[in-house]
């Protein structure tokens, strides 16, 4: 099986913790520092929304051993960069740094994980921080109001019904003590991965984190998530009214988890329909009609079975319903026709430069390996190549045939 992609090796700890490292032998003196841990906002319930996410900002306050703020300070101090991010599936902090940090960056991932704080004082404030952030990119945003208000609409039982955001009543709503129950719940040991990529000998990195994380305990199970959603029984269509210059609009399709072989055919036409200028929407949409200023078209690959995502944002003056008839025409084309060969072969090109491109940087091919070994299965991505490859205009077409169903589509317009 020919593969672009580097080898890893990995080793588990007696709690839990599993290493891996992938040495990219590209003499940089450059590595990636990650940590992921097995939590987002799926784990959390109805009422208690948006945790994950406040949790993510609570790791950078005060521990044992550091002040609040201490943590950026001491990354910066060894000239590293760090962030973080809180998925549906997964919380990935990661630092990058010179190889010789290694050991600094690893020391602080386990104060992390063992010596948090979470004091009120702290909370009360970065509270107000995650406040004003939901209302920047979710309550003043019109496309981000629209994405989150897809995601209650498509979901009604499983916790994909909220982005990771959260709702806004809870997060005025949460106290400390709900936040140390969900720190104590996921970031332990066994519901964690630490992953080194880059300029870096393996040995160290198990030497260094067996060294700083050896000790840690876990403190029980973890809760494993039993929502199944319903299938959907009929075609919704939701209006929503938002301050906006513009009308928008969002049809949305149910589909499989990120593990399931199809996964592979529904990025192809997601790559067909989107990616780039000569993709058929930009043609069509935003060259062609001159209807919308942007538009979107893809899958999710998350833990649970996801969503086939089309969004538009329409040019002053269009009606949402214009560029839904439109994009309708155009969903109906990938089921009836099959695409030319020459579009499946420039998508295949493409994917496969970019799949080799992202295999550069320690930072990306740790995004990558991360993703899928936090969701718990890497084949997807080992095969992934292979797959692309194996795909047909005739499995594109039924693919579309079998996801972009109109009696069980979601369909969102915002209107002013």
């Amino acid at each position: 099986m020919a593969t672009s992609l580097p080898k890893y090796e990995t080793k588990t700890l007696k709690n839990g913790l599993q290493i891996v490292v992938i040495p990219l032998k590209n003499h940089s003196n450059v590595i990636s520092t990650d940590i992921f841990y097995k939590v987002g906002s799926r784990n959390e319930v109805m009422g208690k929304t948006g945790i994950a996410h406040m949790l993510e900002h609570m790791n950078f306050k005060s521990s044992k051993n550091l002040k609040a703020g201490e943590f950026d300070k001491e990354v910066k101090s060894i000239g590293g960069v760090n962030n973080a991010s809180t998925s549906f599936d997964y919380t990935h902090y990661y630092i990058k740094s010179s190889t010789d940090n290694l050991n600094k960056s690893i020391e602080l991932y386990a104060e992390l994980m063992q010596n948090l704080n979470l004091k009120d004082d702290e909370f009360q404030p970065e509270r107000d921080v995650v406040t004003e952030e939901r209302r920047w990119r979710t309550d003043n945003n019109p496309l981000g109001y629209l994405y989150f208000r897809l995601f209650n609409n498509a979901y009604i039982y499983h916790p994909y019904h909220w982005t990771p955001i959260g709702f806004m009543n809870d997060i005025r709503t949460w106290t400390i003590k709900d936040i140390r129950d969900f720190h104590k719940t996921y970031y332990q040991p066994q519901n964690a991965i630490l992953m080194v990529t880059g300029d870096v000998e393996p040995k160290e990195v198990f030497k260094s984190a067996k060294a700083a994380f050896g000790k840690i305990k876990n403190h029980g199970k973890i809760p494993k998530v039993k929502f199944v959603e319903p299938e959907q029984d009929g075609a919704k269509r939701v209006i929503v009214h938002k301050e906006s210059e513009v009308e928008m609009l969002a049809i949305t399709f149910h589909i499989p988890d990120f593990k399931d072989p199809d996964q592979v055919t529904l990025s192809v036409i997601s790559e067909i329909l989107y990616s780039g200028k000569s993709s058929r929407l930009y043609k069509e949409l935003v060259d062609k009609k001159r209807l919308v200023n942007s538009v979107y078209a893809y899958n999710m690959e998350n833990t649970d079975p996801g969503l086939f995502i089309f969004m538009a944002t329409c040019n002053p003056g269009v009606k949402a319903e214009t560029v839904e008839e439109e994009l309708i025409k155009q969903i109906n084309l990938m089921k009836e026709t099959k695409v030319t060969k020459a579009e499946l072969e420039k998508v295949k090109i493409n994917t496969k430069s970019d799949f080799i491109y992202s295999l550069e940087s320690s930072t990306s091919v740790a995004n990558l390996f991360g993703s899928y070994l936090v969701r718990g299965d890497i084949e997807p991505l080992l095969h992934y190549e292979e797959e692309v490859n194996k795909v047909t205009a005739k499995k594109v077409q039924k693919v579309a045939q079998k996801y972009f169903n109109f009696d069980k589509s979601t369909t969102l317009i915002l209107k002013k």
